[in-house]
């Protein structure tokens, strides 16, 4: 995996678990080595710590815990087992804090089912943790149908008096035609954004007019 991949996973896991999160937290990360501390109870808290080689995912993390317990030795043996994986990291990881919250008897905390989405396409923003993509996308629809409800109700056609005797070059012209070409024309020159459904929208203004 090239070292931006590998960033990306690191990232994706400190915007999840950052120094504040209440059960897992990410202190701190280099390509190479990431330091992290499970919250047991206010008192007790577990420091982890996780090796990464250059030849990562090929080859598996190297997890220890600064502990003489021998439960959470078993705990970091069984991690070996979850090998195929492009994002083993964050496959390991989230065995890790499952296997702990069943070793103290901890609810199993729903931030660590963040850990099956794939890696963002694009960089994280630094205030704004995952799972807030669906409020990205309803501000985006909101704008989109602001854009769509246009008030067009203060637009009028203004009639003009044809020249005495020249014929209306409007004649022979469709009704609907004359009416979207006036629309492209009111639009060019307010520079409003025209879409289907407010062109739709203007017309049905216009035939009640």
């Amino acid at each position: 995996m090239s070292v931006s991949g590998l960033k990306a996973e690191l990232k994706f896991l400190e915007s999840i678990f950052d120094p504040n999160h209440e059960r897992f937290r990410i202190l701190d990360w280099k390509p190479d080595e990431l330091s992290c501390q499970f919250n047991v109870t206010g008192d007790q808290l577990l420091i982890i710590h996780c090796n990464l080689t250059e030849s990562y995912p090929s080859t598996p993390p190297i997890w220890c815990v600064e502990s003489d317990d021998p439960s959470l030795t078993r705990v970091l043996e069984r991690l070996e087992d979850v090998r195929k994986s492009s994002t083993l990291l964050l496959q390991q990881l989230k065995r890790l804090i499952c296997d702990l919250c069943r070793l103290y008897n901890l609810p199993q905390h729903p931030d660590v089912e963040m850990l099956d989405q794939p890696l963002p396409a694009g960089p994280l923003h630094p205030d704004r943790k995952l799972g807030t993509t669906d409020e990205v996308t309803s501000e985006e629809e909101e704008e989109e149908e602001m854009g769509e409800d246009i008030d067009l109700e203060h637009y009028e056609m203004k009639e003009e008096e044809p020249v005495d005797g020249k014929k209306s070059e409007d004649d022979g012209i469709e009704k609907e035609n004359l009416l979207i070409i006036y629309i492209k024309y009111i639009f060019s020159v307010n520079k409003v954004a025209m879409t289907f459904h407010s062109s739709q929208k203007f017309l049905k203004i216009i035939k009640h007019q």
